[in-house]
């Protein structure tokens, strides 16, 4: 009925944890971007419900998801994360939660660490709950850290954008989701706990802050102009690149020397976007890994 689905970037230390948090009975497809051989023998081996695929390349998150969600053969698919823990039974209540209820395009557990960042958002602050559910289920506009999909309402071409590679490919989604009149919902009565920032080893931190210094800027131009139109992006990137200026300025002015380097970074990614270059940048690469 459901197959669970998780891409993995050096998550090593994680992986394992958010397997056993999964019924044995439950198929899980990990998308190793990493290239881990030896990750996928021992899992593989461990986990007879755990199956790793590692492509040619790091896929970024969109493609790597597209390819589990090609790969599952179940009707439903749960996309989550190494960083995301999923407490008390959550995957299990997922099941019971569909089993009688098919009108959805997305439903996503509401995350417990919500004090730094809420994983849902509604139009004007209003929520519409369903009526006689067990699981709190409230219609809303946009999900981010899981998601549980129903492939029914989607074919291959209207999936995740793979021309992100990382952030606001979520957003996205959600947004063509809502535009095409499907339904969003968070389940407040089932639970997710994101750890925060943390699917990686730590050895990799500086070369992850880069990638995201870089990819936060590309990709939030390329939404904007997917969505909202050439003039609007182009005026909320330029505001943005006067902001970005300025805080290089303040940083050579202060002899911030570290912070320089992820301070041209994010203006790099910025005018790579803005002159229609696509999402190339992989600092990773530079690591012999």
């Amino acid at each position: 009925m459901l197959t669970v689905i998780m891409p993995s970037f050096h998550s090593t230390a994680l992986i394992e944890k958010r397997i056993i948090e999964v019924d044995h009975n439950i198929p899980i497809i990990i998308i190793e971007n990493s290239k881990n051989i030896s990750l996928k023998s021992r899992v593989e081996k461990k986990f007879k419900n755990v199956k790793v695929i590692i492509p040619e390349e790091n896929l970024g998150w969109g493609k790597a998801i597209n390819l589990g969600i090609k790969q599952s053969t179940t009707q439903f698919v749960f996309i989550t994360q190494p960083d995301v823990k999923l407490i008390d039974n959550c995957v299990n209540k997922l099941i019971d939660c569909i089993k009688n209820f098919k009108d959805f395009a997305l439903i996503t557990p509401e995350d417990t660490n919500n004090e730094i960042y809420k994983n849902y958002e509604t139009e004007n602050n209003k929520t519409r709950e369903l009526k006689n559910n067990n699981y709190q289920l409230q219609e809303v506009e946009y999900v981010d850290l899981t998601w549980l999909i129903n492939k029914t309402n989607f074919d291959d071409h209207d999936l995740w954008d793979e021309k992100i590679f990382l952030y606001f490919e979520a957003k996205d989604f959600s947004k063509r989701i809502r535009a095409r009149n499907q339904k969003i919902y968070i389940a407040k009565g089932i639970k997710t706990f994101h750890i925060g920032s943390s699917s990686h080893e730590s050895k990799f931190d500086y070369y992850s802050k880069l990638n995201r210094c870089w990819h936060y800027n590309w990709s939030r131009h390329y939404y904007y102009k997917k969505h909202y139109g050439f003039f609007f992006a182009y005026k909320k990137s330029l505001t943005l690149l006067l902001k970005l200026i300025i805080r290089l300025l303040k940083n050579l002015i202060s002899f911030r020397k570290s912070q320089l380097k992820f301070n041209l970074i994010e203006l790099y990614g910025l005018f790579s976007s803005m002159a229609n270059l696509p999402a190339f940048y992989r600092p990773y690469k530079k690591l012999k890994i």
